[in-house]
């Protein structure tokens, strides 16, 4: 199943698509981390569709396109390689997919509950260190999960910050301009559900609504460094 979502993947992010990154922080400092990947678009796209089911033939993957699919990384016998710290934090990671031609719909969601904010930061460590059929680069450090590397946040009292990263150098090919082209479109969109009102947010382009905090960038714009992803929100306690 994890070759047929890198097959998926390696499609998608040269069509038009969004990711949603969210945030949902409890009072008592836990929570949930989820990534959402829209790739609906590629369905309604001739071409893509037929480069898409060839690649997953190539890959010797399961074509089918009509699938519901939750992956439990637990279940995964790699992990047994890791380290208990790591086994730990990756245990703890889902994955759904939703894949209908019918319905001209492909969605991706993980989602990750932590007890602690600086588990995000972990989670994308422990990531480079197992093979995930070729999905490392869409979840680790400097992939899709965080453009601008780790998501580090620290919470305080009443705030909850996003430490900076710093953005990892793009190297200026044929394959990078390519990407360029289809990428520009593209957004990364942050939202952060808080446990109180917010009284104040610093992040640039922040969208505040009662609890909500949503950011939207242009996703080209931070894998090159150009726009950034830190911050820090005042809530109410």
């Amino acid at each position: 199943m994890l070759a047929l979502v890198s097959g998926i993947l390696m499609f998608g992010l040269t069509a038009c698509f969004d990711i949603v990154e969210e945030v949902h922080l409890e009072r008592n400092g836990s929570g949930k981390y989820a990534i959402n990947l829209d790739m609906s678009s590629m369905f309604k796209d001739p071409f893509m569709k037929g480069m898409m089911a060839e690649s997953l033939q190539q890959e010797g993957a399961e074509t089918d396109m009509e699938k519901d699919t939750m992956i439990y990384f637990k279940d995964d016998p790699k992990l047994a390689d890791l380290d208990a710290k790591d086994r730990k934090l990756l245990e703890k990671l889902t994955m759904h997919m939703t894949m209908s031609e019918s319905q001209e719909k492909m969605l991706i969601q993980m989602e990750f509950p932590f007890s602690n904010v600086s588990e995000i930061a972990q989670l994308t460590k422990a990531l480079k260190n197992i093979d995930t059929g070729g999905m490392g680069g869409f979840m680790g450090s400097g992939g899709m999960m965080s453009p601008g590397g780790e998501a580090v946040f620290e919470l305080t009292k009443g705030k909850l910050k996003r430490l900076p990263m710093p953005a990892e150098k793009l190297e200026e090919d044929e394959n990078m301009a390519f990407m360029k082209m289809f990428l520009e479109s593209a957004n990364y969109k942050t939202i952060y559900h808080l446990p109180g009102k917010v009284k104040k947010a610093s992040f640039s382009n922040a969208e505040v609504d009662g609890s909500t905090v949503t950011v939207t960038h242009s996703l080209l714009e931070l894998m090159e460094g150009k726009a950034k992803l830190e911050g820090e929100i005042k809530f109410k306690q």
